[in-house]
């Protein structure tokens, strides 16, 4: 049991060193580059007075009820912050109850960490990636200490130890581009909680490895199978995956409620993705099994998705099926946002041309289609696959090898690396 705390506390001195070191060197850059690091503290110098009467009376209140009623408020308070999509509210009020809350008391400590492990949430979620790793620096040190002091505290400790792993991956793969390390963190953060689970620190289903399971299925598509083939048994963490989902859709029939995240954004999002990663990776029966399970978590534009890859992979008469669901995609865009109408038609365009390669002029036809859709949604990265396999097609050879490593390039620098190793596959298949 304490093999695993004292692998963390080692991780936790190697990082604590790397971070600060990191840090320096990434605030460094962006000095030099003009980008300044935000101060949430002064975001209160924009409000009007009736604004910032009623902000500074709900932080007092904010305070007071922390004060008697501890850390294990403080999920439900930032809740409240954020329920209206206020993030730097939630780092503004992170610092003050950091500083009203300083003492070396355990439950003080708790106060502090769990603020700062929300504080790290809407960071993420802002994408402030200086402040990141700034508030990551201070999250580790105290955590650090904590376990230092508290070691027999151990469901806490073992906590700490999950977020820790998560965040780490998290700074890996957003921040450092260190795909190997965020991979590693990610296992060790699975396992963790994994141990956590079948010792009852934590009740299952409720607290389960689906959010891992994903990312880890997520990571094995991004990145070289040769890496991931030494460490990786990828059926395993995909059964998984749905005995979980099994077994919370159970737990659900006795408390409902468990299932609301599942079945909202981001959550569903990261469902979606996982259920068409399954799918390409030809786990077919686990991608039913899911889906019969949890029928209201499958989106529209995913089940275009899959629909698409049906009649592409299975599927007679596939010229005349992928004319008939261009028709529905036309329905579905009414309720679409951008994002879900470049995601279908990345995968209508690439198995429309896979399809209708020897026609020409079909080919011609939607090589003006894709740039119209392209202009409309504002230069959508991913819809430059279809229009350089078009270009290709058509014989401008030179200029869709141009735009193929345009968009690879961007695909990088944007985080796209599945994207990236897309047009990689194009380019060594049709050029």
């Amino acid at each position: 049991m304490s093999f695993l705390l004292e692998g963390f506390l080692q991780d936790l001195k190697i990082e604590e060193n790397n971070l600060k070191d990191f840090f320096d060197e990434y605030r460094s850059l962006n000095t030099a580059i003009g980008s300044s690091e935000k101060d949430y503290d002064q975001i209160l110098t924009g409000y009007g007075t009736q604004e910032l009467k009623f902000t500074i009376g709900f932080l007092t209140n904010i305070l007071k009820n922390i004060k008697k009623k501890g850390y294990q408020i403080i999920d439900t308070v930032f809740d409240s912050v954020e329920h209206s999509g206020e993030f730097d509210l939630s780092v503004f009020f992170g610092n003050r109850i950091i500083e009203r809350f300083s003492s070396d008391q355990s439950d003080e400590m708790l106060v502090r960490i769990y603020t700062l492990r929300r504080v790290l949430n809407a960071l993420l979620i802002m994408d402030d990636r200086l402040n990141y790793i700034k508030y990551l620096i201070e999250f580790v040190k105290h955590i650090k200490d904590f376990y230092i002091k508290f070691p027999s505290l151990l469901g806490e400790n073992y906590k700490n130890a999950s977020d820790f792993y998560q965040f780490m991956y998290m700074y890996s793969l957003k921040i450092h581009s260190d795909d190997e390390k965020a991979v590693g963190y990610l296992i060790k953060g699975y396992n963790l909680k994994k141990f956590m689970i079948d010792e009852g620190i934590l009740p299952y289903p409720e607290e389960n490895n689906i959010f891992q399971i994903i990312n880890i299925v997520g990571s094995y598509l991004q990145i070289e199978d040769s890496f991931l083939s030494l460490i990786l048994d990828i059926d395993d963490y995909i059964k998984e995956f749905v005995c979980q989902i099994k077994d919370l859709k159970e737990y659900s029939l006795k408390k409902p409620s468990v299932l609301t995240p599942y079945l909202q954004n981001p959550f569903k999002k990261y469902i979606n993705q996982f259920l068409t990663n399954i799918y390409i990776l030809g786990f077919e029966q686990e991608y039913r099994e899911v889906v019969n399970t949890l029928p209201d978590v499958v989106s529209k534009d995913h089940r275009l998705i899959i629909k698409i890859n049906e009649i592409l992979l299975k599927e007679n008469l596939k010229e005349k099926k992928l004319k008939e669901i261009k028709k529905e995609i036309e329905i579905a865009f009414n309720n679409f946002s951008s994002e879900k109408k470049e995601n279908v038609l990345y995968v209508f365009y690439n198995a429309y041309i896979s399809v209708f390669k020897e026609n020409k002029e079909e080919i011609k036809r939607l090589k003006e289609e894709i740039k119209t859709h392209i202009k409309k949604l504002k230069n959508p990265v991913s819809l430059n696959v279809p229009l350089f396999r078009t270009m290709n097609i058509l014989g401008e050879k030179e200029k869709a090898l141009n735009l193929a490593n345009e968009t690879k390039q961007k695909a990088l620098i944007t985080g796209k690396k599945f994207l990236a190793n897309a047009v990689d596959d194009y380019i060594q298949l049709e050029f």
